[in-house]
């Protein structure tokens, strides 16, 4: 995969279309939307998921009138609701128009025979649907826009059964039928505006879910929406079951939208297609495979770990066994296992635009986990947390790897007039990379390489690692070489920095000597880090894979200076290092 950089001439051509664009729509749009009948559909087919997945935590707040976002909260009281009131932010405005939080709140209460039961989550759910349909039915540049758009009719359609649909022919359910229609024609006008992205393939899937649902002429969503839906799954999730942006949690969730669909289709007796069903079959083993041990995500390329109950809700709704494997060719990353211990590493450069735009620059990064937790990982991020936090998190020092000098692998393009336009793309390339992998008795071996420093400094970056059969022996070496056929471009001295990030309930003590530290799980467990480069470094980090804000957390440092003109088998160039476990310091009892 390869990025090109982009073009001063091709954001000009796009800045002037999209400027056009922008002032037609605003002229036009409410005027089009006037003459955008809905009809009077009928009563939709009833239809449920096999799954339903959501915070009981979360929704009890929402049934109380509490509505939180991103360290953001409103309090609209027991009958109140937010849509005619200030809202602290846009960014939270897009995730209350969107029903985001429906499967919160419906997470609320008891459930008979997979059906939710008539209770004052589903009656608080319709309230608050039919006071939008008064405030916001007809149309509204903010909340009609695609992002928004999609997602609420996503989570309207998913809970139509039968939470929406529960007042039968009344005047209500059918007000509820005719904004569905009036969205849906929207969408499907809007459709092909939507860049390519996980965005678009939910678009597809509202389309055909919505086209199944409709008892009387479809107007051909159904088909025309799977056929789109087919096109996406083909463009966006890879032979291996990945999805093309490399991020974990957009697999998860792509398998989260297209096993919802087609546990629907079916409970709907309609048959979907085998692109859908090939699809789902294949991203099963992969969201297995991106599994720490305490049953959430490794945090790579923009996504945070998700919640280890609705995972697990999704694993065991979908066909067949979720069984990781060792390594995914397409996604291009490495898994190795052993006894209790997870190692999850980055062997894959950046995405192909537009879908490098969470892409992180951190080539070579990895994650550890034990049975008591995250070990070593990466700050991560997660789409609650303060925006202006972003761009740092993707660079290389926000991951546990090298970083050559104050750069990372790779460029983003520079903040300004062209990332208005493009958005947060990545100019320049972080690879390419490569990777080979060895399992023998004693335990498995795996080489990697990136070449993402070598335009400007001539050195590629390799990392070696190794892990025990019991898991408890973890060790990995890094070095900055020359590769062969190519000359030095210098033969100054490169600082290089090897960075180590704990998660916030690992403690770490270094030692005298600035050559170990001890590491201590949760007060718990301990392991011994060792290196023969250094001095090492104890200093702070921070966390921003889960929650609304970064927490405190801690990071070790080798730091070096490497010869320009070296093979990388130099003690300048290379640094060794290792984790071994202590003996449990775990009290029973």
């Amino acid at each position: 995969m390869s990025s090109a950089r982009l073009s001063t001439s091709s954001l000009l051509l796009a800045a002037l279309s999209a400027k056009g664009s922008a002032v037609a729509d605003s002229l036009g749009e409410p005027f089009r939307m006037m003459r955008l009948r809905a009809g009077r559909p009928g009563p939709f087919h009833p239809a449920s998921p096999a799954y339903h997945i959501g915070d009981k935590d979360k929704g009890q707040d929402l049934l109380s009138g509490k509505f939180t976002y991103g360290g953001q909260s409103v309090d609209v009281g027991l009958q109140g609701d937010p849509w005619t009131i200030t809202v602290p932010s846009t960014r939270y405005a897009a995730w209350l128009h969107s029903f985001e939080w429906m499967n919160d709140l419906l997470a609320v209460g008891p459930k008979a025979k997979g059906k939710v039961e008539e209770k004052a989550a589903a009656l608080r759910a319709r309230s608050l649907v039919d006071n939008w349909i008064t405030h916001y039915g007809v149309w509204n540049h903010f909340n009609w826009e695609p992002e928004i758009l999609t997602s609420r009719l996503w989570h309207w359609l998913i809970h139509w059964t039968p939470v929406l649909s529960s007042d039968g022919a009344g005047p209500k359910a059918a007000q509820r039928r005719g904004s569905v229609m009036r969205q849906m024609k929207y969408l499907r006008r809007q459709y092909k505006s939507i860049p390519p992205s996980v965005l678009r393939l939910q678009a597809a899937a509202v389309l055909t879910l919505g086209g199944a649902r409709l008892t009387e002429k479809s107007e051909g969503y159904f088909a025309r929406g799977l056929d789109w839906l087919d096109d996406e799954i083909d463009a966006q999730i890879l032979p291996d079951g990945g999805h093309i942006s490399r991020s974990p949690e957009d697999t998860l969730n792509c398998l989260d939208i297209l096993l919802s669909l087609d546990t629907c289709l079916a409970d709907r007796g309609v048959e979907g297609s085998r692109t859908l069903s090939r699809a789902i079959d294949r991203m099963v083993p992969m969201v297995a495979f991106f599994l720490h041990s305490d049953g959430r995500l490794g945090s790579f390329n923009g996504g945070g770990p998700s919640d280890a109950a609705n995972i697990r809700t999704i694993l065991d709704a979908a066909p067949g066994e979720a069984r990781p494997f060792a390594y995914c060719p397409h996604t291009q990353y490495q898994r190795l296992a052993a006894g209790e211990s997870v190692l999850l590493i980055d062997t894959g450069e950046t995405p192909p635009r537009p879908f490098d735009l969470n892409a992180h620059l951190a080539p070579l990064a990895f994650e550890l986990s034990t049975d008591l937790g995250r070990l070593v990982v990466n700050c991560g991020w997660n789409d609650a947390q303060p925006p202006g936090w972003r761009r740092p998190m993707r660079s290389s020092a926000a991951h546990s790897t090298l970083s050559l000098g104050a750069e990372s692998p790779g460029e983003l393009l520079p903040k300004g007039w062209k990332t208005r336009i493009a958005g947060e793309a990545v100019l320049e390339n972080a690879g390419p990379t490569k990777g080979t992998r060895k399992e023998q008795e004693g335990g498995m071996w795996l080489e990697s390489n990136h070449q993402g420093y070598l335009s400007r400094t001539g050195l590629g970056h390799r990392r070696r690692l190794f892990m025990s059969t019991d898991g408890v022996d973890i060790r990995g070496e890094d070095s900055l070489y020359v590769p062969l056929g190519r000359s030095p471009q210098s033969r100054e001295e490169r600082p290089f920095e090897i960075r180590f990030h704990f998660h916030p309930d690992v403690r770490v003590s270094l030692s005298q000597d600035q050559a170990s530290a001890l590491l201590v799980q949760r007060g718990q467990a301990g392991w011994r880090f060792r290196t023969d480069g250094g001095p090492l470094r104890l200093e702070d980090s921070v966390y921003l894979a889960e929650g609304v804000k970064p927490v405190r957390c801690q990071q070790l440092v080798i730091p070096g200076r490497a010869l320009s003109d070296n093979d990388g088998e130099g003690r300048t160039n290379r640094v060794r290092w290792s984790f071994r476990k202590l003996e449990s310091r775990r009290r029973d009892g």
